[in-house]
């Protein structure tokens, strides 16, 4: 009993995980700024009181997330600009 759950456990811990796939942080810094910019646009249209509050947290925690994935940018010595 005891060599057949070795066994198993062999077979399971020597199975390769695939490795996950994230996007590169380029794409990260070019959908966070779009989430900004979607929050701002929101922001703009919204008109009830409730709804205009989640507006402007959603741009504050958007812009957080933007600036920093533009840090983690600089800090790795790549070069971004929205413009290109």
């Amino acid at each position: 009993m005891k060599t057949k759950l070795t066994n198993l456990a062999k077979g399971v811990l020597s199975e390769r995980v695939p490795e996950a796939k994230y996007p590169s942080l380029m794409q990260q810094l070019e959908e966070a700024r779009k989430e900004w910019l979607n929050a701002q646009n929101y922001y703009n249209n919204v008109s009830d009181t409730d709804l205009v509050d989640y507006a402007a947290y959603l741009i504050q925690a958007s812009e957080k997330k933007y600036n920093y994935l533009l840090k983690r940018a600089r800090h790795e010595g790549l070069e971004y600009s929205p413009f290109n």
